[in-house]
């Protein structure tokens, strides 16, 4: 008698239990941009130096380059 008071009261609680279970998800990491390394090699050293960025920095970097040597020369506001 016991044992089926036993076997009933498992039964009973499983589905509850892999219903509850079943819902959970797994959220991915979002990927990493990958990195661009450049030597450069500055004036008066001979040491070269490494830098990293993602495509998007050295893109950004040129940008701004660009708009300083506009800037200098008089290019912008003419």
């Amino acid at each position: 008698m016991l044992t089926l008071v036993l076997s009933l009261a498992l039964s009973a609680a499983a589905p509850e239990a892999a219903e509850a279970a079943a819902p959970t998800t797994t959220t991915a990491k979002p990927a990493k941009p990958k990195k661009i390394c450049r030597s450069d090699a500055d004036t008066g050293s001979r040491l070269k130096t490494r830098t990293c960025k993602t495509q998007e920095q050295w893109d950004n970097q040129q940008r701004d380059v660009g708009n300083d040597v506009r800037i200098g020369t008089g290019a912008i506001g003419r």
